[in-house]
């Protein structure tokens, strides 16, 4: 990965068009802003890119927005010929009009999309095409949609089937291994993980013991699921408990809350491991510190990732040749940005320790410390 610029953006421009934020550090705006949307092409010979994105104060999406901003402002310092403005957007209807707005104003040659869920943002998309108007979608994917330039994500896929290939290596010694399973939502990301875990997971010896808990991608919701499930079942089904699966570091850190303050007459001692998505600090901080005997594993997921899907935008608007990490799967045409697995239970890429090393470690806390 290109080693990350340490750079923050001086701050957010308020929109008073919707509910999103916009930034921008370009003066050259209005000047730019007199070309077609289908050319792309200003008079001022200023490539127009923008980016709808999710927003967030805190956690991951809070971090993605530090990144991309952080990203757009050294594209916009370093070059001459383009300029990028972030819009982020909390809700679907935000999104689809912040896209209206867009091609309303025109002069945009492509505008990268976040989607806050894919099939929700399907018709904005479409209008970005018919509107001539290159499109790259990050992350959430739009199932079945064509005419786009491009896709880009994290290896989801990839991540489960690692997980599910680990689990059956570290649980090789057990005759039965119970369960719960906690994820974000019912996007293409919870599909993919998922899937690529339950086509390995040996299911003869790994018994799921509940329904799926549905976060939201939440602390809270997922302190109060693992509250609930503790207070709703006997000693003898908690006991049972060898292992919790969950999609992302801040659902484990509303699940190790609920753990840790759990008063009930059973043990937690049973509870071998806590598997994850993300790759933060935070994390890897609660399992050092916790005096539960339960390992911790995770992916590195970062919301740096997001920056890789900027130079992508950048490079397929501007003709030029994309030269960063992810890799383009023949398969599917989607570009897929590589992971590792970090952990403190043993078999993993990077123990804690090496992960925080690590180049990877030093370009996620560059801008911040989230």
């Amino acid at each position: 990965m290109k080693r990350i610029i340490s750079m923050l953006v001086s701050g957010m421009l308020a929109l008073s068009l919707a509910a999103c934020s916009s930034s921008s550090s370009s003066s050259s705006t209005t000047a730019a802003a007199s070309s077609t949307a289908a050319s792309g092409t200003t008079s001022g010979e200023v490539t127009k890119i923008a980016l709808v994105i999710l927003s967030g104060d805190h956690g991951f999406t809070g971090e993605s927005v530090a990144q991309a901003e952080a990203r757009a402002e050294e594209i916009n310092s370093s070059r001459d010929d383009v300029e990028i403005t972030v819009k982020s957007c909390s809700e679907a209807s935000e999104q689809i009009t912040e896209i209206e707005n867009l091609i309303a104003e025109g002069g945009y040659s492509s505008i990268m999309l976040w989607p806050t869920e894919g099939e929700a943002l399907r018709s904005a998309a479409q209008t970005i095409i018919d509107a001539g108007i290159k499109l790259v979608v990050y992350d959430r994917l739009i199932d079945d949609f064509e005419g786009l330039d491009a896709q880009i994500m994290g290896d989801n896929f990839a991540i489960g089937n690692e997980m599910g290939t680990y689990l059956n290596e570290y649980f090789a010694d057990d005759d039965q291994v119970n369960y719960l399973r906690f994820v974000g939502d019912s996007s293409t990301v919870t599909t993919q993980r998922s899937g690529g875990m339950d086509e390995v997971l040996d299911t003869t010896k790994f018994n799921q013991i509940n329904e799926t808990f549905v976060t939201d991608w939440s602390t809270e919701t997922s302190k109060e699921q693992m509250e609930n499930w503790l207070n709703g079942h006997t000693t003898e089904e908690i006991e049972s408990l060898d292992l919790i699966v969950t999609h992302d570091d801040e659902i484990v850190s509303g699940i190790m809350s609920a753990l840790e303050d759990y008063s009930g007459d059973a043990s937690l001692d049973n509870l071998k491991l806590i598997t994850s998505v993300g790759g933060t600090e935070s994390d890897m901080q609660l399992f050092e510190e916790t005096e539960l005997p339960v390992k911790f594993i995770t992916w590195f997921f970062s919301p740096s990732f997001i920056r890789e899907a900027i130079d992508l935008t950048v490079a397929d608007t501007m003709g030029e040749e994309y030269t960063g990490t992810a890799v383009l799967d023949s398969d599917t045409g989607i570009y897929l940005i590589p992971s590792f697995s970090i952990s403190n239970a043993g078999g993993a890429h990077y123990t804690f320790d090496e992960y925080r090393a690590s180049s990877e470690y030093e370009i996620r806390y560059s801008i911040s410390d989230f």
